[in-house]
């Protein structure tokens, strides 16, 4: 009943840090506080009933993300008559001259009752956590309101408790249950196996209709060293972390001034740094859609994939799993969708210093799918600095795949390499599987694909080709341009009867847009799909709905994102796991009931649903900004108005708001100047006169409206047919 529940979890902290130093968080309101620390957990002790509420015992519990899905979670479950409502947030702040992470929580407790009610309020430390570890030490602070774990600051309260407790056991359920305190407990308690447990408590009474708050600090890792991973590099589906937590000898020491200085914070300064945090990490891009989940998963997804950032390597995610070119391509991508241009710059410094990633074998997609994403980084950023920076990798990149798919085999690579062939250096006599030459087998990816890894090999040079003209290299660009055009004939020849066919569905539309929108086999293969639910292998119906989308197919697109969203695992926190089984990465060091197979969020599953939802808002096709293709035809009518403010797309940011006017739809543009206009895919019942700037303009057969390039604002006015 005490225990996590361990169905959903959220990790929290500050992005593109150490895995070690962010915060596992449950529904139930329990959380480590730092990977493979202990659980920190809250209950309460009603003393009319003499009975403890715990919301891991199965009750009903909402919990979601304070407002616009920024990455400070929440939690609210019913005790007994009394409201418990949890917030959690965290952050890097100054504590006695130096930056610490720090998470604050903030416990609510609401009466709706019409007598005063007395109940004791339990702070309780455990091994056993959403990532829990051993605790071989637990003592109570030289005053009353604090915690100590092996030597360092754990729990801290900034205002008075009733008292505190210790045991040398996982015993302080048992002891809450029957409302123990008191301040004639043990002060300090040893355990060899680590099985220490505690708690601070609060004696409450609330008055009718009354609330009481009640705040405590927990430093992340505070006195004890935050350790890099070390993946194995010889597991063969996914690499395990070799790396022991709190290794003094390969960590960074984490500051301790002791819980006297963490008590100076105020956790409500805490959690509204978290949340500022939060807000600015993409504050140029402004989102007000008539379901607020589209919006809040757009907000929150971003920050997922923040958080498995690790030090610039785009892990797929937190503690589970290193870099994998096939996930954090997709992962950057949102990073660079959403303006985070600097991070997604990081991620492709990492893909260039390590163009293979993933499993111990290397796998044939993976170079052109660092050239596809640095090409959604230049046309994105038009950062000509960069381009700078990264054209001679791009070209050594392009002129592997040439390598490879033109030059007799076999095909020598390195994994940290961007040198092939003959050029590769030798082996290190240490390095593990995974660092030595391997010959690059033609197609492999899950076994063999390719229909997928040669779609990469086409996106990739076609990136490539873009970035050398940008760059002024032009017979390198006419090179490798001449290059694509042969590979997509040969892939046309080859796969073309069936465009879907195996992991076809997964790339020939989105992201490698091998074909265009209008060709003929594409649009069959994908248009009249039926919607897709949440199944095995996440990302994989959410690619099939992206290719429907690209083809002209709107209700494929917009209700595949409704299904998603209704999914349990996406309510509140908008995450996902793999829908298989991941690697367990680090796992096997905590202490925890979490299935250490499952990875949640997956970073490859949320990007598929984020990249989706953002090209129902608007997608690029060539030279035009194709417009809500993908939105439910009931927003067309809506009385809540759309607003996109800053979006990030090839032609610029773009700004644009709709609002109905009784019968009217009016449109507003601004920010983006595609070269050949906009594009808006009308609802088929809601097709009908248009008019641009007050003059009339042409319906499509297909129900489209065409609007000029050149205008940076305009109106669009259309007749609707109510439904």
């Amino acid at each position: 009943m005490l225990d996590p529940r361990a169905h959903i979890h959220l990790p929290i902290g500050v992005p593109d840090s150490l895995d070690a130093l962010k915060t596992f968080v449950e529904p139930e309101g329990c959380f480590s506080p730092g990977f493979a620390t202990w659980g920190v957990y809250v209950w309460l002790w009603q003393e009319r009933s003499r009975t403890l509420h715990a919301a891991t015992d199965g009750r009903v519990v909402c919990h979601g993300l304070e407002p616009e899905g920024v990455l400070v979670p929440w939690s609210c479950w019913d005790a007994g008559g009394l409201r418990v409502r949890l917030v959690l947030g965290q952050a890097r702040v100054p504590v006695a001259g130096e930056l610490s992470h720090v998470v604050a929580a903030r416990i609510s407790l609401t009466s709706a009752d019409v007598e005063a009610r007395k109940c004791r309020l339990y702070l309780a430390l455990r091994p056993l956590g959403p990532a829990g570890g051993a605790v071989h030490r637990l003592e109570v602070g030289t005053e009353p309101a604090a915690l100590l774990a092996d030597g360092h600051t754990a729990l801290v309260s900034p205002q008075p408790v009733a008292g505190a407790m210790v045991f040398p056991t996982d015993s302080v359920g048992a002891m809450a249950e029957a409302g123990a305190g008191g301040n004639d407990q043990a002060r300090v308690a040893v355990s060899p196996t680590g099985e220490c447990s505690g708690a601070l408590f609060y004696d409450v009474t609330l008055g009718p209709g009354g609330r009481q708050d009640i705040a405590v600090l927990c430093p992340v890792l505070a006195g004890r060293y935050a350790v890099r991973h070390h993946w194995d590099g010889c597991s063969g589906w996914a690499q395990l972390d070799r790396a022991v937590p709190g290794d003094p000898a390969k960590g960074a020491r984490q500051p301790d001034p002791g819980p006297g200085a963490f008590r100076q914070l105020d956790p409500d300064h805490v959690i509204a740094a978290a949340t500022g945090l939060w807000r600015q990490f993409a504050a140029g891009l402004s989102l007000d859609l008539p379901d607020v989940r589209w919006t809040e998963a757009l907000r929150a997804i971003l920050g997922h994939v923040a958080m498995a950032m690790n030090e610039g390597a785009p892990d797929v995610a937190v503690a589970n799993y290193n870099v994998f070119n096939r996930d954090g391509v997709y992962t950057t991508n949102i990073l660079q969708k959403a303006g985070v241009w600097d991070l997604a710059a990081a991620a492709i410094d990492y893909f260039l210093r390590h163009p293979f990633n993933g499993r111990v074998r290397v796998e044939a997609d993976n170079p052109g799918q660092i050239l596809w994403v640095m090409g959604e980084h230049w046309r994105l950023t038009r950062d000509r600095a960069w381009l700078g920076r990264v054209v001679p990798s791009a070209l050594e990149l392009a002129a592997l795949i040439r390598y490879c798919r033109t030059g007799p085999g076999p095909h020598w690579v390195q994994a940290s390499s961007l040198e092939f062939g003959e050029r590769l250096p030798p082996d290190r006599p240490d390095a593990p599987p995974a660092q030595l030459r391997q010959v690059l087998e033609p197609g492999s990816c899950d076994g063999y694909h390719p229909e997928y890894t040669d779609a990469f090999d086409i996106a990739g040079l076609r990136a490539a080709a873009e970035l050398a003209r940008a760059a002024g290299e032009t017979d390198a660009a006419n090179g490798y341009e001449a290059d694509a055009t042969q590979f997509v004939a040969a892939y046309r020849a080859r796969f073309g009867e069936d465009p879907g066919k195996g992991y076809g569905s997964y790339c020939v539309l989105w992201p490698c847009r091998l074909f265009p929108r209008s060709d003929s086999t594409v649009a069959k293969r994908f248009r009249g799909l039926a919607a897709f639910h949440s199944r095995d292998w996440r990302y994989f119906p959410l690619a099939t709905a992206h290719q429907a989308l690209l083809a002209g197919d709107r209700d494929v697109a917009w209700q595949t994102v409704r299904n998603h969203l209704d999914h349990p695992q996406m309510r509140g926190w908008y995450v996902l796991d793999e829908g298989g089984k991941s690697g367990a990465g680090g796992w096997h060091h905590a202490r925890t009931t979490w299935d250490g197979s499952v990875a949640m969020p997956h970073g490859w599953a949320v990007a598929e649903l984020w990249l989706l939802i953002r090209d129902c808002l608007a997608f690029e096709d060539e030279g035009r900004l194709v417009l809500l293709a993908g939105v439910p035809p009931a927003w067309f009518a809506a009385d809540r108005p759309l607003c996109i403010a800053g979006l990030p797309t090839t032609f610029g940011r773009l700004t644009l708001s709709y609002r109905r006017d009784g019968a009217i739809g009016r449109l507003a543009l601004s920010g983006a100047e595609p070269p050949e206009g906009f594009v808006l895919p009308l609802p088929a019942a809601r097709s009908g006169a248009a008019t641009v700037d007050g003059q009339p303009t042409r319906v499509s057969p297909e129900g489209e409206v065409r609007l000029p390039p050149g205008t940076r604002r305009l109106e669009l006015q259309f007749a609707l047919h109510h439904p």
